[in-house]
């Protein structure tokens, strides 16, 4: 093989290589920020507003009022059509089974587990977790979303813990006896 064959395959090995690494840094950036794990290292400047459930659960941003007067104005809560936001961001959209975001932040959906799509262990767990992330979306679509606080704020990755409600119905507890979620247990366990 002569010389200019040599330096051409070690080009095309040296490019492959940068680009199966650069792959593989946006695959784990887009895990880690899917799960929430970067939200506390990111710039505030760049974060969604908070969303806080006034003492009569009617959405506010930062405490200073309505989200959305036009959508709370003849009762609680806050109408919005949800996408799917797989690797997180966004205003209104699902991530997976037990997070989302409301009115630009990142809600994990207190008291239940739901199957991984991100991280999972198999792909009867995908299977599942696109279910979930699915039944999630269409749940929310259906009606009026409120937010309930439970006893702690936030969870270790920074998401609001909330008990989140469509038309005074409990999210978590439909996809639970749906057999989409199971009751959170503390920790991950595996769903293979």
């Amino acid at each position: 093989m002569g010389q200019a064959a040599l330096r051409q395959r070690h080009r095309r090995r040296r490019r492959l290589a940068g680009t199966a690494l650069v792959w593989a840094g946006a695959v784990a950036f887009g895990t880690a920020y899917g799960s929430g794990a970067l939200d506390r290292w990111l710039p505030a400047s760049g974060l969604p507003t908070i969303f806080r459930p006034a003492a009569d659960h009617t959405p506010t941003v930062d405490g200073h009022g309505p989200a959305d007067a036009a959508a709370t104005a003849d009762g609680p809560g806050i109408r919005a059509s949800f996408g799917r936001c797989k690797w997180g961001g966004g205003q209104f959209c699902v991530v997976d089974g037990d997070t989302i975001y409301l009115g630009g932040s990142k809600v994990r959906i207190a008291d239940i587990d739901a199957p991984e799509t991100h991280d999972y262990g198999c792909p009867s767990e995908l299977a599942l977790g696109n279910r979930a992330t699915d039944r999630l979306g269409a749940l929310l679509n259906s009606g009026r979303v409120t937010l309930r606080p439970i006893d702690r704020d936030r969870d270790v990755y920074g998401r609001l813990l909330r008990r989140v409600e469509v038309d005074g119905r409990d999210v978590g507890d439909t996809l639970v006896s749906e057999g989409l979620a199971r009751p959170y247990a503390g920790g991950r366990k595996p769903w293979c």
